[in-house]
């Protein structure tokens, strides 16, 4: 009978755990899926914001330069002229220890940054090129691993009186539908506007 009788309380013993071990695991597993969202997000937000500053960053770097500004009437695009030094060989001549002598030539070159959406994607992403050719193969916004984003717009204005160009640039991090509806925590699409202005000393008003 003792035998019995504690087989019985072990069955029942193991009746009450088995329910509280299920809500333990469910609960850790409820933990690491929230976590794993949190994280993520955070991780994309990261994204947002360096690609954000990465654009800012390159526009003004090339607008300080400028010679010549084209801006597309619907702002798809914005074209710069700017001024570059290189280094080139003098023709016919050498130093005393045999060194190629080298002059330097103020040449120019074009810098595009230019708004495309690509086929089987519907957000535009900004890609900075050297000339027009139709080609776009490396953006420099979106189609990140650790979080997607999309370009709202590209701004430019020219105050020609002064020399300065305006920025203003909105982008957004894109969310799935999954991360949505997920029920931790709210998701918004969140957005981040950056604006700044350029002293482009080299300027000169109709090219």
């Amino acid at each position: 009978m003792f035998r019995n009788n504690g087989g019985g309380f072990v069955v029942a013993e193991f009746a009450i755990a088995l329910p509280l071990l299920i809500l333990l695991m469910y609960g850790l597993a409820t933990i690491s899926v929230q976590s794993f969202i949190v994280g993520r997000e955070q991780l994309a937000d990261y994204v947002l914001e360096a690609e954000a500053q990465y654009v800012m960053e390159q526009i003004s770097q090339v607008a300080r330069t400028a010679r010549e500004v084209e801006i597309a009437p619907g702002g798809g695009y914005v074209k710069f002229v700017y001024h570059v030094v290189k280094d080139k060989p003098q023709s016919g001549g050498t130093s005393l220890n045999g060194h190629y002598l080298f002059i330097n030539n103020d040449v120019l070159e074009t810098q595009y940054f230019m708004l495309y959406a690509r086929n089987g994607r519907d957000a535009p992403n900004l890609y900075a090129k050297r000339q027009d050719d139709g080609r776009y193969n490396n953006p420099i916004t979106g189609e990140n691993y650790f979080g997607d984003t999309k370009v709202n717009y590209l701004k430019c204005e020219v105050d020609e009186a002064k020399k300065v160009l305006h920025v203003s640039l909105e982008m957004e991090k894109l969310v799935t539908e999954q991360e949505i509806e997920s029920p931790f925590t709210e998701r918004k699409k969140r957005k981040i506007k950056l604006d700044t202005a350029v002293y482009m000393p080299n300027y000169k008003a109709g090219g």
